[in-house]
């Protein structure tokens, strides 16, 4: 999946996520309620039989919503971040300067969260008014 498609997903599903999960649950309650089979509920709603008994019989696990960020401002914090700044720094280094395939490498061994926490704090160190071919000219320079 792209980096576009991406944020454009999580987007739609924070707008949306809990609103339709809200009305598909009503719906299947209504149509309960009016005698339809589980059957045809699943026919008519897209899930399957078995997802619209346990949606009937209560069943239903519910699924975490999306983790938030929580902001720590703690000084703590403040000094892990440094030292991932600083890995960024040691990363970026080594993509100019060395093979991009040991930084890949290195990416792929991190959890979820610290790749999540890395790719934020090389965000947050984007110069954001510079143009794209200001801050990645140096690619040229390596063909």
């Amino acid at each position: 999946m792209s980096i576009a498609t991406a944020i454009k997903t999580v987007d739609r599903r924070h707008a949306s996520f809990d609103r339709d999960k809200a009305e598909l649950r009503a719906e299947i309650f209504r149509l309960s309620e009016a005698g339809v089979s589980a059957t045809n509920i699943a026919a008519l709603t897209g899930l399957s039989d078995r997802q619209v008994v346990r949606i009937r019989n209560g069943h239903v696990v519910q699924q975490k919503p999306p983790t938030r960020y929580q902001f720590d401002r703690s000084e703590e914090r403040a000094t892990h971040l440094e030292k991932v700044a600083r890995s960024v720094m040691d990363l970026a280094c080594r993509l100019r300067d060395e093979d991009p395939q040991l930084v890949w490498e290195a990416l792929e061994l991190l959890d979820r969260s610290d790749l999540q926490e890395l790719a934020v704090t090389a965000l947050a160190a984007l110069p954001v008014d510079s143009e794209i071919s200001e801050l990645f000219g140096w690619v040229e320079g390596l063909s």
